[in-house]
């Protein structure tokens, strides 16, 4: 996981996007046994986003707020879960797949358990937590989990009943974080200090002490020996042997970075990832092996002299533009093909690579390995976009000469509807205009009586030609789109989506109110996600709401979050 120091945006900042990529990025995390999904948390206003995208494809799979009244979500973890499918008989069922989901931890001291599948919460875990909850594990099966608080305090779920199993203090100050071996016997604890506990017997197999400050990742290493941990404004990556028969508790080695650490993962060779808050990321081959140890023998090992160990390859991204800036590392993990990902870009469309860094003999390619990629920024478009290279081919130059001021006197004036005029017009659609002039002349030299009678208007027989558009009716298409907006029927929305005629879906959507207009744009790029076969009528609509009602769109805040995921789409089609 990682969880990105605040950092202030300046106007400089600004001018150069790439450069603020990850400067609003609370939380961010791969998901385990793949790293097949990327979630990120952003802080908004008032309340917490959550989006969770497709490593493979970089689309967007998730998008979910915090809920007003459940207290601002503290940290975020990846696991598994197992849905029972359906059931048979009485007490038999059949086993359901393996589904990814998350946990959120709450200021409140509830955990919500968030599913990717389903798209909403399934679980809610409470009453035991009296402060915020600071992390959560899930066992492999998916059935267990715990939970650290502010409180120092331990919690074990079931997590389908939603109930605690069991709790004790592991600290009389907070704990920062916790993680489970792949044995799933010791679970690590760790505050300014961290401690290995027994889950069998509840006691404390050895403590390690090394960090001056809160201590931020643990992760355990593959075949459980060593575990790495790092601390807030801390460039060291500590490795700890967790062996039950070594109660040595002094750190076996120090990774450095030039920067603070704010990831880490461990390959299943012993490597080691880590990422820094510069965006650049470090790479250790065998990190278990101390270089540069001295070797002492007998009383004196107890004093062993503090090694630390730079990084066997410095792996970072620049920009091919011509400034060739650094493009900061929002992420990365190792895969089990031997490889690793990168997240990259912006928060709103991230980037992710895989990345060869070794040979075929185990042996890393570069020192430093550099990779020169286009920037790709925080906007709805970007040079890089296909819209955007349209929009730029297609982009000529203003004018003047060429443009036509058009004023009042280039505009015709309605005739009244004289009921003497409206005669004469049904004896003769083709002259209409010279029929006009004929029923004005014959208007001049008469009193002003005979005038007032004329312009009487008819109220039976044959509509008046000059009165080409009626006043919509309740049954209309716009009463039909209002009352499905205004009572979410989605029956009746569909029912008006299916017109496909351009001047009808234009005269609705000009006549739509704009409290009305956020919310149907909101439906109609929901429906052309979600089956973009649909695109070729929907896009109809969408066009019509954007051209027409440009004015009031341009007032609305938050604008940009509400059409990032339709570029996106539009991006992915294209």
């Amino acid at each position: 996981m990682v969880k990105h120091a605040t950092a202030k945006t300046s106007f400089g900042s600004l001018q150069n996007p790439d450069q603020v990529s990850s400067a609003v990025i609370f939380h961010s995390s791969f998901s385990p046994e793949g790293a097949h999904n990327y979630c990120i948390i952003t802080p908004g206003a008032d309340r917490f986003r959550l989006r969770v995208f497709d490593t493979a494809t970089g689309n967007l799979k998730n998008d979910y707020e915090e809920k007003e009244g459940d207290g601002k979500w503290t940290c975020v973890r990846w696991g598994h879960i197992t849905e029972v499918a359906s059931k048979k008989k009485k007490g038999a069922s059949i086993a359901g797949s393996r589904s990814p989901v998350l946990a959120l931890g709450h200021t409140n001291g509830q955990i919500s358990i968030y599913s990717l599948a389903h798209g909403l919460v399934l679980h809610q875990l409470s009453g035991s937590h009296t402060g915020k909850v600071n992390d959560f594990c899930f066992s492999a099966s998916g059935a267990r989990g715990f939970s650290a608080g502010e409180d120092g305090l331990i919690c074990e779920w079931d997590i389908a009943q939603g109930v605690e199993m069991s709790k004790f203090r592991a600290d009389n100050k907070s704990v920062k974080k916790i993680q489970l071996d792949h044995e799933e016997n010791m679970l690590l604890t760790a505050g300014h200090s961290m401690k290995l506990w027994d889950l069998e017997t509840r006691e404390v197999i050895k403590s390690f002490t090394g960090h001056a400050s809160a201590i931020t990742n643990v992760v355990f290493s593959a075949n459980d020996k060593f575990l790495a941990s790092t601390a807030e404004q801390d460039r060291f990556i500590n490795l700890w042997d967790c062996t039950r028969d070594n109660q040595q508790e002094g750190n076996i080695t120090a990774l450095t970075l030039d920067n603070t650490v704010s990831h880490i993962d461990i390959s299943s060779s012993n490597a080691v990832l880590a990422i820094s808050e510069e965006g650049t990321a470090g790479l250790w081959q065998n990190a278990q092996t101390a270089s540069g140890t001295s070797s002492v023998s007998g009383k004196a090992s107890k004093k062993k002299r503090y090694t630390t160990r730079a990084c066997d390859c410095l792996v970072k991204i620049e920009s091919s533009r011509g400034d060739r800036s650094v493009i900061p590392l929002l992420g990365g993990v190792f895969t089990p093909q031997g490889q690793m990902i990168l997240a990259r870009g912006s928060n709103i469309k991230p980037v992710f690579e895989k990345v060869d860094f070794q040979n075929e003999d185990g042996s890393l390619k570069e020192k430093e390995l550099v990779l020169t990629r286009t920037p790709v920024t925080g906007f709805l478009m970007d040079e890089s976009a296909q819209t955007a290279s349209n929009v730029k081919a297609t982009k000529k130059a203003y004018d003047e000469s060429a443009v036509t001021v058009v004023g009042a006197a280039d505009f015709a004036m309605a005739q009244p509807g004289l009921a003497e005029a409206a005669e004469e017009d049904d004896q003769s659609d083709n002259d209409e205009a010279s029929d006009n002039e004929k029923g004005v002349a014959r208007l001049e030299g008469r009193t002003m009586e005979e005038k007032l009678q004329d312009l009487t208007v008819e109220r039976t027989g044959k509509k008046s030609k000059q009165n080409k558009y009626s006043t919509p009716k309740a049954n209309s298409l716009q009463q039909m789109l209002i009352q499905a907006l205004h009572s979410n029927d989605l029956q009746l929305l569909e029912a008006c989506l299916t017109y496909n005629n351009v001047e009808v879906i234009r005269n609705t959507v000009r006549r739509l109110p704009t409290a009305y207009v956020i919310p149907f744009l909101t439906q109609v790029i929901h429906k052309f996600q979600q089956k973009p076969s649909r695109g070729e009528a929907l896009l109809e609509w969408i066009k019509a709401v954007l051209l027409i009602h440009t004015a009031y769109l341009m007032t609305v805040p938050d604008l940009i979050k509400k059409l990032s995921n339709f570029y996106q789409t539009l991006d992915s089609r294209v």
